[in-house]
């Protein structure tokens, strides 16, 4: 599973060429004469590298290295250092896989491509910030290695100027992926057929385990159509699918980038937007959700598919409900959305459990459409 300086080497010399390419052509403006030539990449050796590891993956499926390439340079007394991020993926063998494991490992097999085809289009085309794909590695039995950029700047959302960084960051990446687009990325394998972590098929365990009574008990019932209403929502497109603060960093002006593109996959806007609220800001308020709606429209330049502000706070409420859903079987994190939630089912059921999930389904086509 470890990332060796055998291995560190080979990688660097696939991504070094692309490393280079950027900082001639982009970022640093080098001039290419003045960058190491072929012969200097192929002459590397085991010393001329070093890995460190950043973080393990979920269930000890992998790490994430840091790895520093050191070629003969014009600075620093001859000598120019080089960093990459190296993701390694090892899942454990199919035959004894849990639902879980096969769940971890579908999103590194989407996230593998993702880097490979859609990260270059959203970041030449429209300017987002995300790590800049640099190798791509798979085999047949799921192990994925993702080389890429080593994103710079700081962590947490300590101001409001970075929240809405990052909602508009958010409308970027939806206006991006809005409608057909989603669906071609989904046919393709490059994102997941419903993002985010925790939607219902994914979670049959949690969704068991949820309490029987009291509110929770309601929204237990409700699941299957809440479900059901967000994925026949009429405004979809690619979700980032954990949108939280651990997955965000910010620029000294405050500009937002994102990482870990496991979960990227078709949804509604709103499953980021009610997750990043609710685990991220610890605010549901409905200014945040009016500032993303007029980011989104502004860069959907007014398409005739656009949600209006009544949808979105609609689609937004689901959503909460669904990440609920999730929460209430698996354990609880972020913000306290029971109101929001119990606002939802009460409009459903006026406050007293249905006698089933299809007398919740025939509510929500009442109530939502």
């Amino acid at each position: 599973m470890k990332l060796d300086r055998a291995e560190a080497v080979r990688l660097a010399r696939r991504c070094l060429p692309a490393m280079l390419a950027e900082r001639s052509v982009g970022g640093e403006g080098v001039p290419s004469s003045s960058l190491p030539n072929d012969a200097a990449i192929e002459a590397l050796s085991e010393k001329d590298v070093s890995v460190e590891s950043m973080c393990r993956l979920w269930a000890g499926m992998g790490c994430v290295y840091r790895v520093t390439v050191r070629l003969p340079g014009e600075r620093d007394g001859g000598v120019e250092s080089h960093r990459f991020v190296a993701k390694k993926v090892v899942p454990p063998p199919r035959r004894s896989r849990s639902f879980g494991d096969e769940r971890k490992a579908a999103s590194y097999r989407v996230e593998a491509g993702f880097y490979e085809e859609v990260a270059p289009t959203l970041i030449e085309e429209r300017g987002l910030s995300i790590p800049v794909p640099y190798h791509v590695e798979r085999s047949d039995d799921d192990r994925v290695t993702i080389c890429m950029s080593l994103l710079s700047g700081s962590s947490g959302l300590s101001d409001d100027v970075r929240v809405r960084a990052a909602l508009e960051w958010l409308a970027s990446l939806h206006a991006a992926t809005w409608g057909a687009v989603a669906d071609d990325y989904v046919r393709r394998g490059l994102a997941q057929p419903i993002g985010s972590y925790w939607h219902l098929d994914t979670r049959p365990d949690e969704h068991d385990a949820m309490p029987r009574r009291g509110w929770e008990g309601r929204l237990r019932m409700a699941a299957r159509a809440i479900d059901e209403r967000l994925r026949r929502d009429g405004r979809q497109c690619c979700v980032h699918g954990d949108a939280k603060d651990a997955n965000m960093l910010f620029g000294d002006g405050g500009d937002a980038s994102m990482y870990d593109f496991q979960y990227f996959g078709k949804a509604p806007p709103s499953v980021d937007l009610a997750y990043f609220l609710c685990v991220a800001v610890g605010d549901t308020d409905s200014e945040y959700i009016r500032y993303y709606h007029q980011q989104l429209i502004r860069k959907l330049d007014n398409k005739a598919d656009c949600p209006t502000l009544k949808d979105m706070e609609d689609s937004v409420a689901l959503a909460l409900c669904d990440f609920q859903r999730f929460m209430s079987g698996w354990g609880q994190w972020g913000s306290d959305v029971s109101s929001n939630v119990i606002a939802v089912l009460d409009r459903l059921d006026g406050g007293t459990m249905l006698r089933s999930e299809d007398a919740y389904r025939e509510a929500m086509h009442r109530e939502f459409g």
